[in-house]
């Protein structure tokens, strides 16, 4: 099954799933609230919310006075976000079914941000070319992204998720993003990662056991976050590019 297949067929449950579900995020949200500090104003801007899904992050932003781009590859995932700014006369939010490797054809940007997206794009170099010619002069990203850093949860996703009992989530194209992807973005931009939090031991919890015992692996999760050499194994991380 190919990416978009996959993704569709989430997708096609439209507003009877949880996960396809069109609705407002939550607005205390701390990654739409960073991203916002990074941005700064943005009403009446141009933003790209790069890999909508469901749309959530884009009625976010269109919530917040700005003129949303929604890109997406799933067909479904856009025809649901449509028919939602349709039926609640929604009318800065324009969704586009549109690979994320010729995003350049939207013209200039203010803001590009994007969730758990840049993990999946291949060529990567082609795309980093395409971000830097939408983005203008003086414009920023922000992208939510998980973390290849640690060899050791490289090794179990490659040899272990996905057998025996082991549950795999996402399509089957998808990689954690590697550290020679985001030195391909440090060519055009100034890229600042942050670790929001340390997302290690739960990992454990989440394939190995289940979900269970998940509280004593936080508390391991959040002793070793106060120590700074130790976040850059955190599988979630930030990305601030200008």
């Amino acid at each position: 099954m190919q990416a978009s297949e996959f993704w569709d067929k989430i997708f096609s449950k439209g507003q009877e799933g949880g996960y396809s579900r069109v609705e407002m995020p939550d607005p205390d949200s701390p990654i739409l609230h960073r991203a916002l500090g990074h941005f700064g104003n943005i009403e009446n801007k141009i933003v790209i919310d790069l890999g909508c899904g469901r749309g959530a992050t884009s009625l976010f932003f269109a919530y917040c006075g700005a003129n949303v781009i929604s890109v997406d590859l799933s067909e479904e995932a856009i025809a649901n976000l449509s028919k939602y700014c349709q039926d609640n006369d929604i009318r800065n939010v324009t969704p586009m079914k549109m690979p994320a490797q010729v995003i350049s054809k939207l013209g200039k940007a203010d803001f590009m941000f994007g969730s758990m997206i840049l993990h999946h794009i291949e060529p990567f170099d082609e795309f980093v070319r395409s971000l830097r010619n939408v983005i203008k002069p003086g414009g920023k990203g922000f992208f939510w992204e998980n973390n290849a850093h640690s060899k050791t949860m490289i090794w179990f996703r490659q040899n272990i998720v996905g057998k025996l009992w082991m549950p795999k989530y996402g399509d089957p194209d998808e990689f954690p993003l590697t550290s020679s992807e985001v030195d391909e973005i440090k060519k055009y931009f100034h890229v600042e990662i942050e670790y929001p939090e340390l997302l290690y031991f739960r990992m454990i919890s989440s394939y190995l056991l289940r979900g269970n015992f998940r509280r004593p692996f936080q508390m391991l999760d959040n002793y070793c976050y106060k120590y700074t050499a130790f976040r850059k194994y955190s599988y979630r991380q930030y990305l601030c590019i200008s």
